[in-house]
């Protein structure tokens, strides 16, 4: 009962949950991952990525980026993108100047700038300050926000919705010296250290974050009297989407949709003009589950598609979310059955074709 499985190369995994209205389902998660290859196909890679069943942080959650949430959850209304990475300097721009670092997914396009190391001087004017190293991590950390804590106010203030980045503060004497944002809106130029900025990143947005919070639906004394432990009436699906808007994308690419990120591989990785494309692998599943004595077949949508430059990787996170009313029914559910029946947009090496066995025999991860 309840066993899944996965007749794919991949990491899997399956549970119950249950949505505000208190319907039960039976889900299943997959995520693969490919090396990426600069104008060639993607790797199938052996070592396969796991699901993350927590939020993986850079550092410390209270001051730094969260880099990947929790893939155990509802199915997303979009796809996700997600880049773990850096900005580099091209070789043909100052550190005194400014450049732009771009990712495109097929029709998705998102760009960002980034700034020099700069800082607020006496007079309140953008200087140089100094720095080391080239490369700009692309998160929250680097963008506007922060916690002003210098400000004479009865208790410190803090830009809600980024409060782990830099260049927020509620006063000029508090401005003076402190650094200024590296990460910014495309063509973003700071000349006033009050000027009000959007906090930027390609990263993850936490789940207390206004962005996110404002989905998460209200949980007071009405709420614990009629719901709890359910999500509430007003929970709103957007609240699984794990980024910013605009990483959120209206659909699957399709197929042979290509992958573009400039500015964002690291020294020496084969690129054109600091241009790097790959094609983004595609998948299809197939998700069979024997519920009630009968088999039936649910699909497997695509969730997340996670960049790694620094490790030359990408992952593809899936899910696929089957109905079955009440929560008593789920010893009803005897046990599901992934299968990959098509693929295309990457390569397997000779000594891992045996990950993917023709004849449907069970694979081991």
């Amino acid at each position: 009962m309840w066993d899944l499985i996965n007749r794919t190369p991949f990491s899997t995994f399956s549970g119950f949950d249950r949505d505000k209205d208190g319907k039960a389902y039976w889900i299943v998660w997959a995520k693969a991952t490919f090396r990426m290859r600069h104008e060639r196909p993607c790797l199938f890679e052996r070592e396969q990525v796991e699901l993350f069943r927590e939020p993986l942080y850079r550092g410390s959650p209270e001051n730094t980026d969260l880099l990947a949430e929790n893939d155990i959850c509802f199915p997303k209304p979009k796809p996700d993108v997600i880049i773990t990475g850096y900005g580099y300097r091209p070789v043909d721009v100052t550190r005194e100047d400014p450049f732009d670092v771009t990712a495109t997914i097929g029709d998705w396009k998102k760009s960002l700038t980034i700034l020099p190391a700069m800082r607020w001087s006496d007079r309140l004017r953008p200087e140089q300050a100094d720095t080391a190293g080239d490369a700009v991590f692309l998160g929250f950390r680097n963008a506007y926000g922060g916690i002003d804590t210098e400000t004479d106010t009865a208790r410190y203030q803090e830009h809600v919705e980024n409060p782990i980045g830099q260049g927020f503060w509620a006063s000029s004497n508090a401005a003076r010296g402190k650094p200024l944002p590296r990460v910014v809106s495309q063509g973003t130029a700071l000349e006033k250290w009050d000027s009000p900025l959007k906090a930027v990143s390609f990263t993850c947005v936490p789940k207390e974050r206004p962005r996110r919070t404002r989905h998460s639906g209200t949980y007071d004394e009405a709420w614990m009297r009629r719901k709890s432990p359910l999500l509430p009436d007003d929970f709103d699906e957007r609240y699984w989407q794990f980024v910013d808007q605009d990483q959120s994308l209206e659909a699957e690419p399709s197929s042979g949709a290509r992958i573009t990120l400039t500015n964002m591989m690291p020294r020496g990785v084969d690129s054109d003009g600091g241009a790097y494309t790959v094609e983004l692998p595609r998948l299809t599943f197939e998700l069979l589950t024997r519920f009630k004595g009968k088999w039936q077949e649910t699909d497997m949508a695509l969730q997340t598609i996670h960049l790694l430059p620094e490790q030359g990787l990408l992952t593809l996170s899936y899910c696929g979310s089957m109905p079955i009313r009440a929560v008593a029914n789920d010893v009803l559910v005897e046990r599901s059955e992934l299968i990959l029946r098509e693929h295309s947009g990457f390569r397997v090496r000779p000594q891992d074709a045996d990950s993917f066995d023709p004849s449907g025999a069970e694979v081991s991860v």
